[in-house]
């Protein structure tokens, strides 16, 4: 199988009934703005300069957001005062409070310090974890290279648990790995009615350059259950995946999955190259249950355009654009804010760097926007 060049990046409550969507709808604690909360005013997209991709948001145990990404190295992205400044594992950015998500410029420490557990090659960084609130502890999942297989090695799955969504979260061990060196990387839980489920790309579902997105339920530990796995979607379901690419894998990554205001389930997925212009997000209907029937259907003319993406010549014709028309905009995640309603995060790229920005996202007759 050929790589995707993401080796680059470092050279990156469910009370019973309730749902939860990347993260936890409880009541808000500590109101007092932290950094990223604009006190008060009406919800809006906020951006960060912290470098950080495959961004991740819950609402924390004291009500504030925490977000978390892929890891960054020693000396890059500010840290907050107190914060550790070696390399952060999993960096955790802490921001708003009650429905004013905002966003912060500075990290506040390590989810994961020490790194990714005893099944993974020491020392390797970790790509785009996801996290959410189930029961009274916070569930992590987090991509690694599987020991044995070297750096970048193959990239698998592996599970954390911690009482707080600042941690430290505490390893579980691997999760998913799939035979034959395929990868499972970009897991995204959710929960819905009190069971957690997790979206991940998984490419054991295609063959050769083609990548796919499996959905599947999980026993209250958080562990698979994986006669319930589905197929969400594949690369071959769309075209623009794989529209003026460089190299030759058919990408579509970073899914998240959200219950719309229809009652039917969206996923939310990045494709083509990361690090372009191109690097877009998609939509796709995925009916009316979280683990889908049948294959989920892009939206808005998604088999030949991203739903979001960079509107400009170098972009590719995406439907509708995003809040200050950044270069590549991808890894977008879905979560929930304090009264429930639904917001997003997501990365853009300056055509080095990838930073943060949380938006609230909305359902109408027109489809989807991000404000």
């Amino acid at each position: 199988m050929r790589r995707i060049p993401r080796a680059t990046y470092f050279t990156a409550l469910a009370a019973a009934g309730a749902l939860v969507i990347g993260g936890a709808a409880i009541a808000a604690g500590d109101t007092t703005p932290e950094s990223g909360s604009s006190g008060g005013a009406a919800p809006k997209a906020a951006s960060s300069a912290f470098a950080l991709a495959d961004p991740d948001t819950v609402l924390g145990e004291d009500g504030k957001y925490v977000t978390y990404g892929t890891t960054v190295p020693a000396g890059s992205g500010e840290r907050c005062e107190g914060a550790p400044t070696g390399e952060l594992f999993v960096p955790v950015l802490v921001h708003g409070s009650g429905n004013d998500v905002g966003m912060t410029d500075c990290a506040s420490g390590d989810a994961m310090p020490g790194g990714p557990g005893a099944w993974a090659e020491p020392g390797t960084a970790v790509w785009a974890p996801g996290a959410v609130r189930y029961g009274e502890r916070y569930v992590m999942y987090y991509t690694a290279s599987r020991k044995g297989t070297g750096n970048p090695g193959q990239k698998c799955i592996g599970r954390a648990v911690s009482d707080s969504a600042r941690g430290p979260f505490t390893d579980a061990g691997e999760w998913a790995c799939p035979p034959a060196g395929r990868w499972a990387i970009d897991p995204n839980p959710f929960v819905s009615d009190g069971t957690l489920y997790v979206t991940y790309r998984d490419d054991a579902i295609t063959a050769g350059d083609e990548t796919g997105i499996s959905t599947v339920r999980t026993d209250a530990e958080g562990r698979a259950i994986w006669d319930t796995r589905r197929d969400a979607l594949k690369s071959t379901d769309i075209a623009w995946d794989d529209k003026n690419i460089s190299g030759s894998t058919h990408v579509v990554e970073n899914p998240s999955m959200w219950k719309g205001t229809d009652g039917h389930w969206y996923l939310a997925y990045a494709g083509n190259n990361w690090d372009s212009d191109r690097y877009a997000t998609g939509i796709a209907d995925c009916g009316t249950t979280p683990v889908p029937d049948s294959r989920c259907t892009p939206v808005g003319e998604g088999v030949e355009r991203p739903y979001f993406g960079y509107t400009g010549a170098t972009g590719l014709n995406p439907l509708k654009g995003l809040p200050e028309n950044h270069r590549g905009p991808g890894g977008m995640d879905v979560f929930s804010a304090a009264d429930g309603s639904p917001r997003v995060v997501w990365h853009w790229w300056d055509g080095s760097t990838r930073f943060p920005m949380t938006g609230v996202l909305a359902q109408g007759a027109n489809g989807f926007s991000v404000n």
